[in-house]
């Protein structure tokens, strides 16, 4: 089930972001970067009239390592980035979904999320000194092929 087709999203709350360089990088050094993203599905605090509507939390970690300049076998934390985001999602079709089949089904959601958190970190990025990183265009697409299960 492709949530996308019965839900909109309507709200975003920027939560929190958090970065920090670990050491001083150089614009051109070669960074490796392992991305991990979770979705909580959730209740909406304040239901939006009549219609279904819920919540979804994600969070992106981003964790940068370089190759250890005294043994290149090893790698050394150079940076990382945390976003988190609420978004609020209501239903605009169908039959009402309940929370149980929200919650089965939400990672169908991720192909709308993953890009507004991209575009909140590309800048960061940049500022940071390391706008060599690049983020992948869609993270999640496997995950959604392979649905239902969470991706964490």
């Amino acid at each position: 089930m492709d949530l996308l087709d019965q839900f909109a999203l309507f709200q975003t709350q920027l939560v929190k972001i958090h970065a920090e360089l670990h050491q001083t990088i150089a614009v051109d050094e070669p960074l490796n970067a392992n991305i991990e993203m979770k979705l909580t599905p959730g209740a909406l605090p304040v239901q939006n009239g009549n219609q279904t509507a819920y919540q979804l939390g994600a969070r992106l970690y981003c964790r940068g390592t370089r190759p250890d300049k005294d043994d290149s076998s090893k790698t050394v934390a150079a940076f990382t980035v945390e976003c988190v985001l609420n978004a609020g999602y209501q239903q605009l079709h169908g039959e009402p979904v309940d929370f149980e089949t929200f919650s089965k089904h939400h990672v169908s959601l991720t192909r709308q999320l993953y890009p507004l958190i991209r575009q909140q970190l590309l800048p960061l990025f940049s500022q940071l000194g390391i706008a060599n990183v690049r983020l992948p265009q869609e993270i999640i697409q496997s995950a959604v092929d392979s649905a239902p299960r969470q991706v964490h």
